[in-house]
């Protein structure tokens, strides 16, 4: 089997030459896998010189056909030899993917036109090679984020059962802190772990052995709700969408310090909460391995390396990332406790979670974050949930995460109030 790219304006081709069977289903697998992940969300196959397709190829095709019609792409086959078409029509595939098919063509070129159609009230601009745009969601509404808890309590020891509290997460609530899920706080007392919310969706890390985050979304009736020990919760939609595209800038990704200094810049905004669904090439953060409230001194050593999980070294998997935090310029000092230095691409600091999924395209262009959000935690599990550090010592840091493209959703906060059961 012979590939051959061919990036075009509208689109990226390949041309295959020789049998799509067993064989070589994975070298097609990888190639349509690397466009993608390169950004190209509209894939166009040559097979005018593809002798034979078997099952396995056909696999394939489905696979990638299914994964860029949820992105709002498209992949399509073209010149399909009689002998190949045939096997198409009869696996029942061929008005999905062949071109030329009126009946089949016609609703995935109004979508792909329904995508690619200037949007309203958007603004575009570059920074240090970074492509960004802005669309307005509605009017710019500010909203005042909430304390909740205690967070210095983690490093002394005084985590205590009765500062647990339930919060709901409705689909306008932001959250990032330490919780679980269960009916009250006797139920998280011994699986508090990272956890965040957004969207109407919450997703925690329990500390009770398992490792294997859980999840909750709103449908009909139910709202999510989670056993909060300490946290930030801000309630309000988001007025702006940001969409932002490194793979043209110097190192082909943007650290997410410089990410929110972009758009604190473009907004004028001293503190905001924010909503990335992106796509990363690296993720630093550390996790809870067991519940605090389980150790009086969780700081002391060697202790600390039995209960908290660091990430050691820069890694360049790639994964899909939800990142949850609020970020503020001017923290005061009663504030300082809540947020820690993001790294060096800003000088304001936050707090944020990212919940870590198995990489997937986002979908381009304007969108939903009630809808999005619930799309990704539901197309895959969750691999893990952390809170994100910048670890930029001269020679033993390992950085800070770095992403390659995504959606960020953004409202302004003005003021920051506390939970009436904060000591």
């Amino acid at each position: 089997m012979e590939i051959t790219a061919h990036s075009q304006s509208d689109g990226h081709e390949l041309r295959l030459n020789g049998r799509l069977d067993a064989n070589w289903a994975d070298l097609v697998d990888q190639t349509i896998e690397a466009a993608i992940r390169s950004g190209h969300h509209r894939v166009t196959l040559e097979f005018s010189q593809v002798s034979y397709v078997s099952s396995a190829g056909i696999r394939v095709l489905l696979k990638h056909y299914k994964q860029l019609k949820a992105a709002k792409g498209h992949l399509r086959v073209v010149c399909p030899t009689d002998s190949v078409f045939s096997v198409l029509k009869l696996s029942g595939i061929a008005s999905m993917l062949v071109q030329g098919l009126q009946n089949a063509v016609a609703p995935v070129v109004a979508a792909v036109a329904a995508a690619s159609a200037p949007e309203p009230a958007v603004t575009r601009w570059t920074r240090e090679g970074v492509e960004f745009e802005s669309h307005d969601l509605g009017p710019v509404t500010a909203v005042e984020a909430i304390l909740l808890g205690n967070p210095a309590g983690l490093a002394s020891g005084r985590l205590r059962p009765s500062d647990i509290q339930s919060v709901r997460c409705g689909i306008d609530t932001l959250l990032v802190g330490l919780g679980g899920f269960g009916t009250q706080s006797a139920d998280v007392v011994g699986r508090l772990g990272e956890s965040l919310a957004v969207g109407g969706t919450a997703i925690s890390l329990p500390t009770d052995g398992s490792s294997v985050p859980d999840y909750q979304t709103s449908e009909g009736q139910l709202v999510p709700e989670i056993q909060l020990q300490y946290g930030i919760g801000v309630r309000g939609t988001p007025s702006r969408l940001f969409r932002f595209e490194a793979g043209k800038s110097g190192r082909g990704v943007i650290g997410l310090s410089q990410a929110v200094e972009a758009i604190l810049d473009h907004t004028g905004w001293s503190a905001a909460g924010f909503a990335f669904l992106a796509e990363g090439a690296c993720v630093i953060g550390a996790s809870l391995q067991r519940s605090p409230s389980a150790d009086p001194d969780p700081f002391a050593f060697p202790g600390i390396r039995d209960w908290i999980s660091f990430t050691t070294e820069r890694s360049d998997e790639r994964h899909g990332l939800l990142i949850v935090g609020v970020a503020t310029r001017n923290p005061s000092q009663s504030e300082a406790t809540w947020f820690r230095p993001i790294g060096s691409g800003t000088t304001a600091q936050g707090h944020f979670h990212a919940a870590v999924f198995p990489y997937r395209p986002l979908p381009k262009g304007r969108l939903d974050l009630v809808d999005t959000v619930q799309g990704w935690v539901s197309g895959s599990a969750a691999q893990t949930v952390l809170h994100l550090i910048a670890d930029e010592r001269p020679f033993e840091g390992v950085g800070q995460t770095d992403l390659m493209r995504g959606a960020c959703w953004a409202g302004p906060i003005e003021g920051m109030g506390r939970s009436p059961r904060n000591s």
